[in-house]
């Protein structure tokens, strides 16, 4: 019997990629939209002043770009691994999130000790 999964790549369209020719599935594909200008912007200045019109606009170039993965990284349209994570200052000292959580984590548990609750920590109960 044949499964059909609908968050696979299998039923989508082709498109072909605009660097490297490849088939790509239409939903794996790396989408980007560029407009361009029709002439280099040397030209424009040459373009207006020999144009009749006083406010020509030169048509612009609308392309809908698709790339294949290995095409988008090696262009570096995309990233193929997570960003970094944003550095955080505290106090003009940079503040490691990870050490922050856990002492605040701390802090929580000895203050609900204080109070008399419990806390729920091997340690401190029974």
């Amino acid at each position: 019997m044949l499964l059909r999964y609908s968050n696979v790549f299998l039923h989508a369209g082709t498109l072909r990629c605009s660097n490297c020719s490849r088939c790509v599935p239409k939903d794996e594909a790396i989408k980007r939209f560029t407009v361009c200008i029709m002439a280099e912007s040397a030209a424009v200045r040459d373009i207006s002043e020999a144009s009749v019109y006083q406010e020509y606009v030169i048509p612009k170039l609308y392309l809908k770009i698709a790339y294949c993965i290995s095409s988008a990284i090696h262009s570096h349209g995309r990233r193929n691994r997570a960003p970094l994570p944003h550095v955080r200052y505290k106090d003009g000292k940079r503040a490691d999130l990870a050490v922050a959580a856990a002492a605040a984590f701390w802090d929580a548990i000895t203050r609900a000790g204080a109070k008399g609750e419990p806390t729920g920590t091997p340690a401190t109960t029974g």
